[in-house]
């Protein structure tokens, strides 16, 4: 594989372990600008094939990772929205709050 192929491969993996989604994508674009350019031939092929099989499985973690996230942060958001309390007898009362929705600026 050539080294320019080499480069872009690392600097994708190292975007998609730095969770840098927009890194990622310009690497990958300039990966294929690059592979265009110059052509892939068979031994490059088999080289760039399990390379690019390990990109996307760190992709698809990634985005696990994230999906994971987002359901935390929801679950934190809506107990957060209510105040659960017990009375003297061990009874829970569920009281909820009017707290704002998060937002996003």
């Amino acid at each position: 594989m050539s080294r320019a192929l080499t480069r872009q491969v690392a600097q994708i993996r190292g975007a998609l372990m730095a969770g840098n989604a927009q890194a990622a994508l310009a690497g990958l674009d300039e990966l294929t600008r690059i592979a265009a350019r110059r052509g892939i031939d068979t031994p490059t092929r088999d080289l760039l094939e399990p390379a690019l099989a390990d990109l996307r499985t760190l992709a698809q973690a990634s985005l696990k990772g994230a999906q994971q996230a987002a359901e935390q942060v929801r679950a934190i958001v809506q107990a957060a929205r209510s105040l659960q309390t017990y009375d003297s007898l061990g009874q829970r009362h569920v009281n909820e709050t009017r707290a704002n929705a998060p937002q996003r600026f």
